[in-house]
């Protein structure tokens, strides 16, 4: 088994959790640059393809430009230091988390007027930062927030998924059960997360960075569904163990009686303030899966 291929199972988050409790803050990111340069060593591995296709497109470069070995560097650094900063967090407890990530004041706000005038919310987001930080931080802070997690898991996940849970995140994988309690939820005020930046063969064909790509559009289906307004939140590296979590004022679904047009409408609208987030950030958007496909030249051959 390869660096890449362990990193997926799940022993990786247990082993990193082990790492955190021996190492110092300096020496796990020493560890964590070491891992990334390993990484990264693999150019023809299909996470490292993917990572450098869609930061191709993000930046507008061809796949074979030079500088995307430094973005694709960043991206792996990122991710491999969001993690550390993530196992420390959780060795460290709730105010561990706490003292990791400052929230904007006005997400607070968003959150208890949704609350308040008894309308739900959609918040959605997508793979940037340390977003398991912010995850955490949801959960500690006592948010009642129901999180809609992908179904099909695999390794390490479920051990994630564990650990969220542990620190109070409200955690349902999607299933027709899960969807129709975030029905009756958002009905009653309450709020409703996920992310909406990786390919969903049940989405639908939206516009992103200028292609038509097939993404999640179930956030737009329930708010239509139930007249709720849709937030874009995201967290940001501020510097080392240091994160914030902002959003922008929330949208408003427009109801025309199409359904289906105010939903794919609804979609490409929260789409593209999530776009502007990864173009100010591109070296922050944490996705390991190849958003647009046609993109990556075919595989050298062995």
């Amino acid at each position: 088994m390869n660096l890449i291929s362990f990193m997926s199972t799940r022993m990786a988050p247990i082993l990193g959790l082990l790492i955190v409790k021996i190492l110092n803050r300096e020496q796990t990111y020493r560890f964590a640059d070491w891992v990334t340069r390993r990484i990264v060593a693999k150019k023809d591995s299909d996470m490292i393809r993917a990572v450098r296709s869609n930061q191709a497109v993000v930046r507008g470069l061809p796949f074979d430009a030079p500088e995307l070995d430094d973005a694709v560097f960043e991206v792996i650094q990122n991710s491999a230091r969001g993690y550390v900063d993530w196992y420390r967090a959780t060795h460290g407890g709730p105010e561990a988390v706490k003292a990791s990530i400052e929230i904007d004041p006005k997400l607070i706000d968003y959150f208890e007027e949704a609350q308040a005038d008894k309308r739900g919310m959609v918040i959605v987001g997508a793979h940037m930062s340390s977003f398991n930080i912010l995850l955490l931080a949801l959960g500690v802070h006592g948010f009642p927030i129901q999180a809609l997690s992908f179904a099909n898991v695999q390794g390490g996940v479920h051990v994630d998924n564990a650990v969220r849970r542990r620190f109070g995140l409200y955690l349902t994988p999607i299933s027709p059960k899960s969807l129709k309690e975030a029905i009756r939820r958002l009905k009653n005020g309450g709020l409703v997360m996920t992310a909406v930046d990786r390919p969903d063969v049940g989405g639908d064909e939206l516009v992103f960075f200028g292609r038509k790509v097939v993404l999640p559009i179930g956030p737009a289906r329930l708010a239509v569904a139930t007249n709720s307004r849709v937030l874009t939140g995201m967290i940001q590296t501020v510097d080392m163990n240091k994160y914030r979590a902002v959003a922008v004022p929330p949208i408003d679904p427009v109801i025309t009686g199409d359904r289906d047009k105010d939903v794919i409408n609804l979609a490409q609208r929260y789409i593209e303030v999530v776009e502007e987030y990864i173009r100010k950030r591109p070296g922050e958007w944490l996705m390991f899966l190849p958003i647009w496909p046609d993109e990556l030249p075919s595989k050298p051959v062995s």
